[in-house]
């Protein structure tokens, strides 16, 4: 639940986006900060992984 509250409440953007999305391995940079407007087409997929995983859990109580 803890990680479901700073999904919808940090990392989603008003405008929409997905932020603090780690670059890939081959694109991580050693010391790069990770903010609000770090995201990447990956993170949006897991997003909604996140939001189908968190309906499951929710309709099983």
């Amino acid at each position: 639940m803890k990680a479901w509250h700073y999904l919808t409440t940090v990392a989603l953007q008003p405008d929409g986006r997905v932020g603090y999305v780690q670059p890939i391995g081959e694109k991580a940079i050693p010391g790069q900060v990770v903010d609000a407007n770090s995201t990447a087409n990956f993170g949006v997929g897991a997003f909604l992984l996140a939001s189908c995983e968190m309906v499951r859990f929710i309709s099983m109580k």
